[in-house]
């Protein structure tokens, strides 16, 4: 029996779960993590026995300009999870708390070994900061209250169905369009992208192989810069690349490389299936077919995209994008 509980956020939709909502084993509840009251009361009702926690503020622009919604999301409702399985009782089998391979130091260059499980944390931006603050919270609740904690830090997710803040589908939506495809500076930041079915059968081998405990990389070979990753999208749709590709300015802060290395991961028989040009490819036929999926999407396709923090009381906040 699987339950879902999400609060539908600017980014969610509700049509993504059309494949599993059929099912009988399959239940949705529309709410905040953030509510400690609903939380203790969906693990008790529900007999919850394996939590996989990927709720969290991750969008990097957002993070500059509406860093105090990260902290509320990312922190504080890890916190009141974390607080509910110890409260409820020795139920919880598994807490598996997604992380993200930004909390590591920035990799060099020219590294051939990529940042391993017990690297240093440096964070460089308000979102990779609440993400290590979690991590720092699952192993505080660990070890002093026996939680089976496991932490994952992954690369950059892509494939269908993902909201198109993101590069890869922002980048499709836009050439689909006939519009400029935006990067930041000189386009030559690397990124590695893990397909999303590779990630999700990453997810479902440390779920019952992983050490309770531990940290697992979920990383990938497959590195493109931002320039590499536009050239590629017009090659796709036989675009002039001199004509579309747009410089715009760079982020306050935007790390060159994140390199993982995923030999942890890989000895609990984990692999990549999937190419970096079939990846890609099924990702262009989706959003081909589904280009109106979350309606008008044209303010998430912006160059830098800003949720900004009007002043006001810390609870409720009033919210601008531009």
């Amino acid at each position: 029996m699987i339950v879902v509980l999400d609060k539908l956020d600017y980014c969610s939709n509700l049509k993504n779960l059309l494949p599993s909502r059929a099912s009988p084993k399959f239940k949705f509840v529309k709410g905040d993590i953030g509510s400690a009251h609903l939380v203790s009361y969906l693990l008790v009702t529900e007999s919850i026995d394996t939590i996989m926690h990927f709720a969290a503020q991750i969008h990097v622009d957002n993070s500059f300009g509406n860093n105090f919604e990260f902290t509320k999301n990312n922190i504080y409702g890890t916190h009141v999870l974390l607080e509910a399985c110890k409260v409820t009782g020795g139920q919880i089998r598994r807490f598996i708390h997604v992380s993200t391979g930004e909390v590591y130091r920035e990799t060099n260059e020219d590294a051939i070994v990529g940042n391993h499980e017990a690297s240093q944390l440096l964070p460089t931006s308000p979102y990779f900061a609440t993400k290590a603050g979690v991590e720092m919270l699952m192993m505080a609740y660990g070890r002093s209250y026996g939680l089976p904690v496991i932490t994952t830090r992954g690369n950059n997710v892509y494939g269908p169905n993902q909201f198109p803040e993101k590069l890869i589908p922002k980048f499709i939506l836009l050439a689909m369009r006939g519009e400029p495809l935006p990067i930041h500076r000189y386009g030559s930041n690397v990124r590695s992208y893990v397909y999303c079915e590779d990630v999700a059968k990453a997810f479902e081998i440390i779920l019952h192989r992983g050490e309770v405990g531990h940290v697992y990389n979920i990383g990938t070979e497959k590195e493109r810069r931002a320039i590499d990753v536009a050239k590629d999208m017009c090659k796709f749709f036989s675009l002039d690349v001199d004509a579309v590709i747009e410089f715009v300015d760079n982020r306050p802060f935007n790390d060159q490389r994140y390199f993982l290395n995923n030999q942890k991961l890989k000895k609990l028989g984990w692999s990549e299936g999937t190419t970096w040009e079939d990846g890609l490819k099924k990702t262009i036929d989706w959003y081909t077919c589904h280009s109106n999926w979350w309606g008008n999407v044209s303010r998430a396709l912006l160059p830098n995209p800003r949720m900004i923090m009007l002043p006001g009381i810390v609870g409720e906040f009033d919210k601008i994008q531009i």
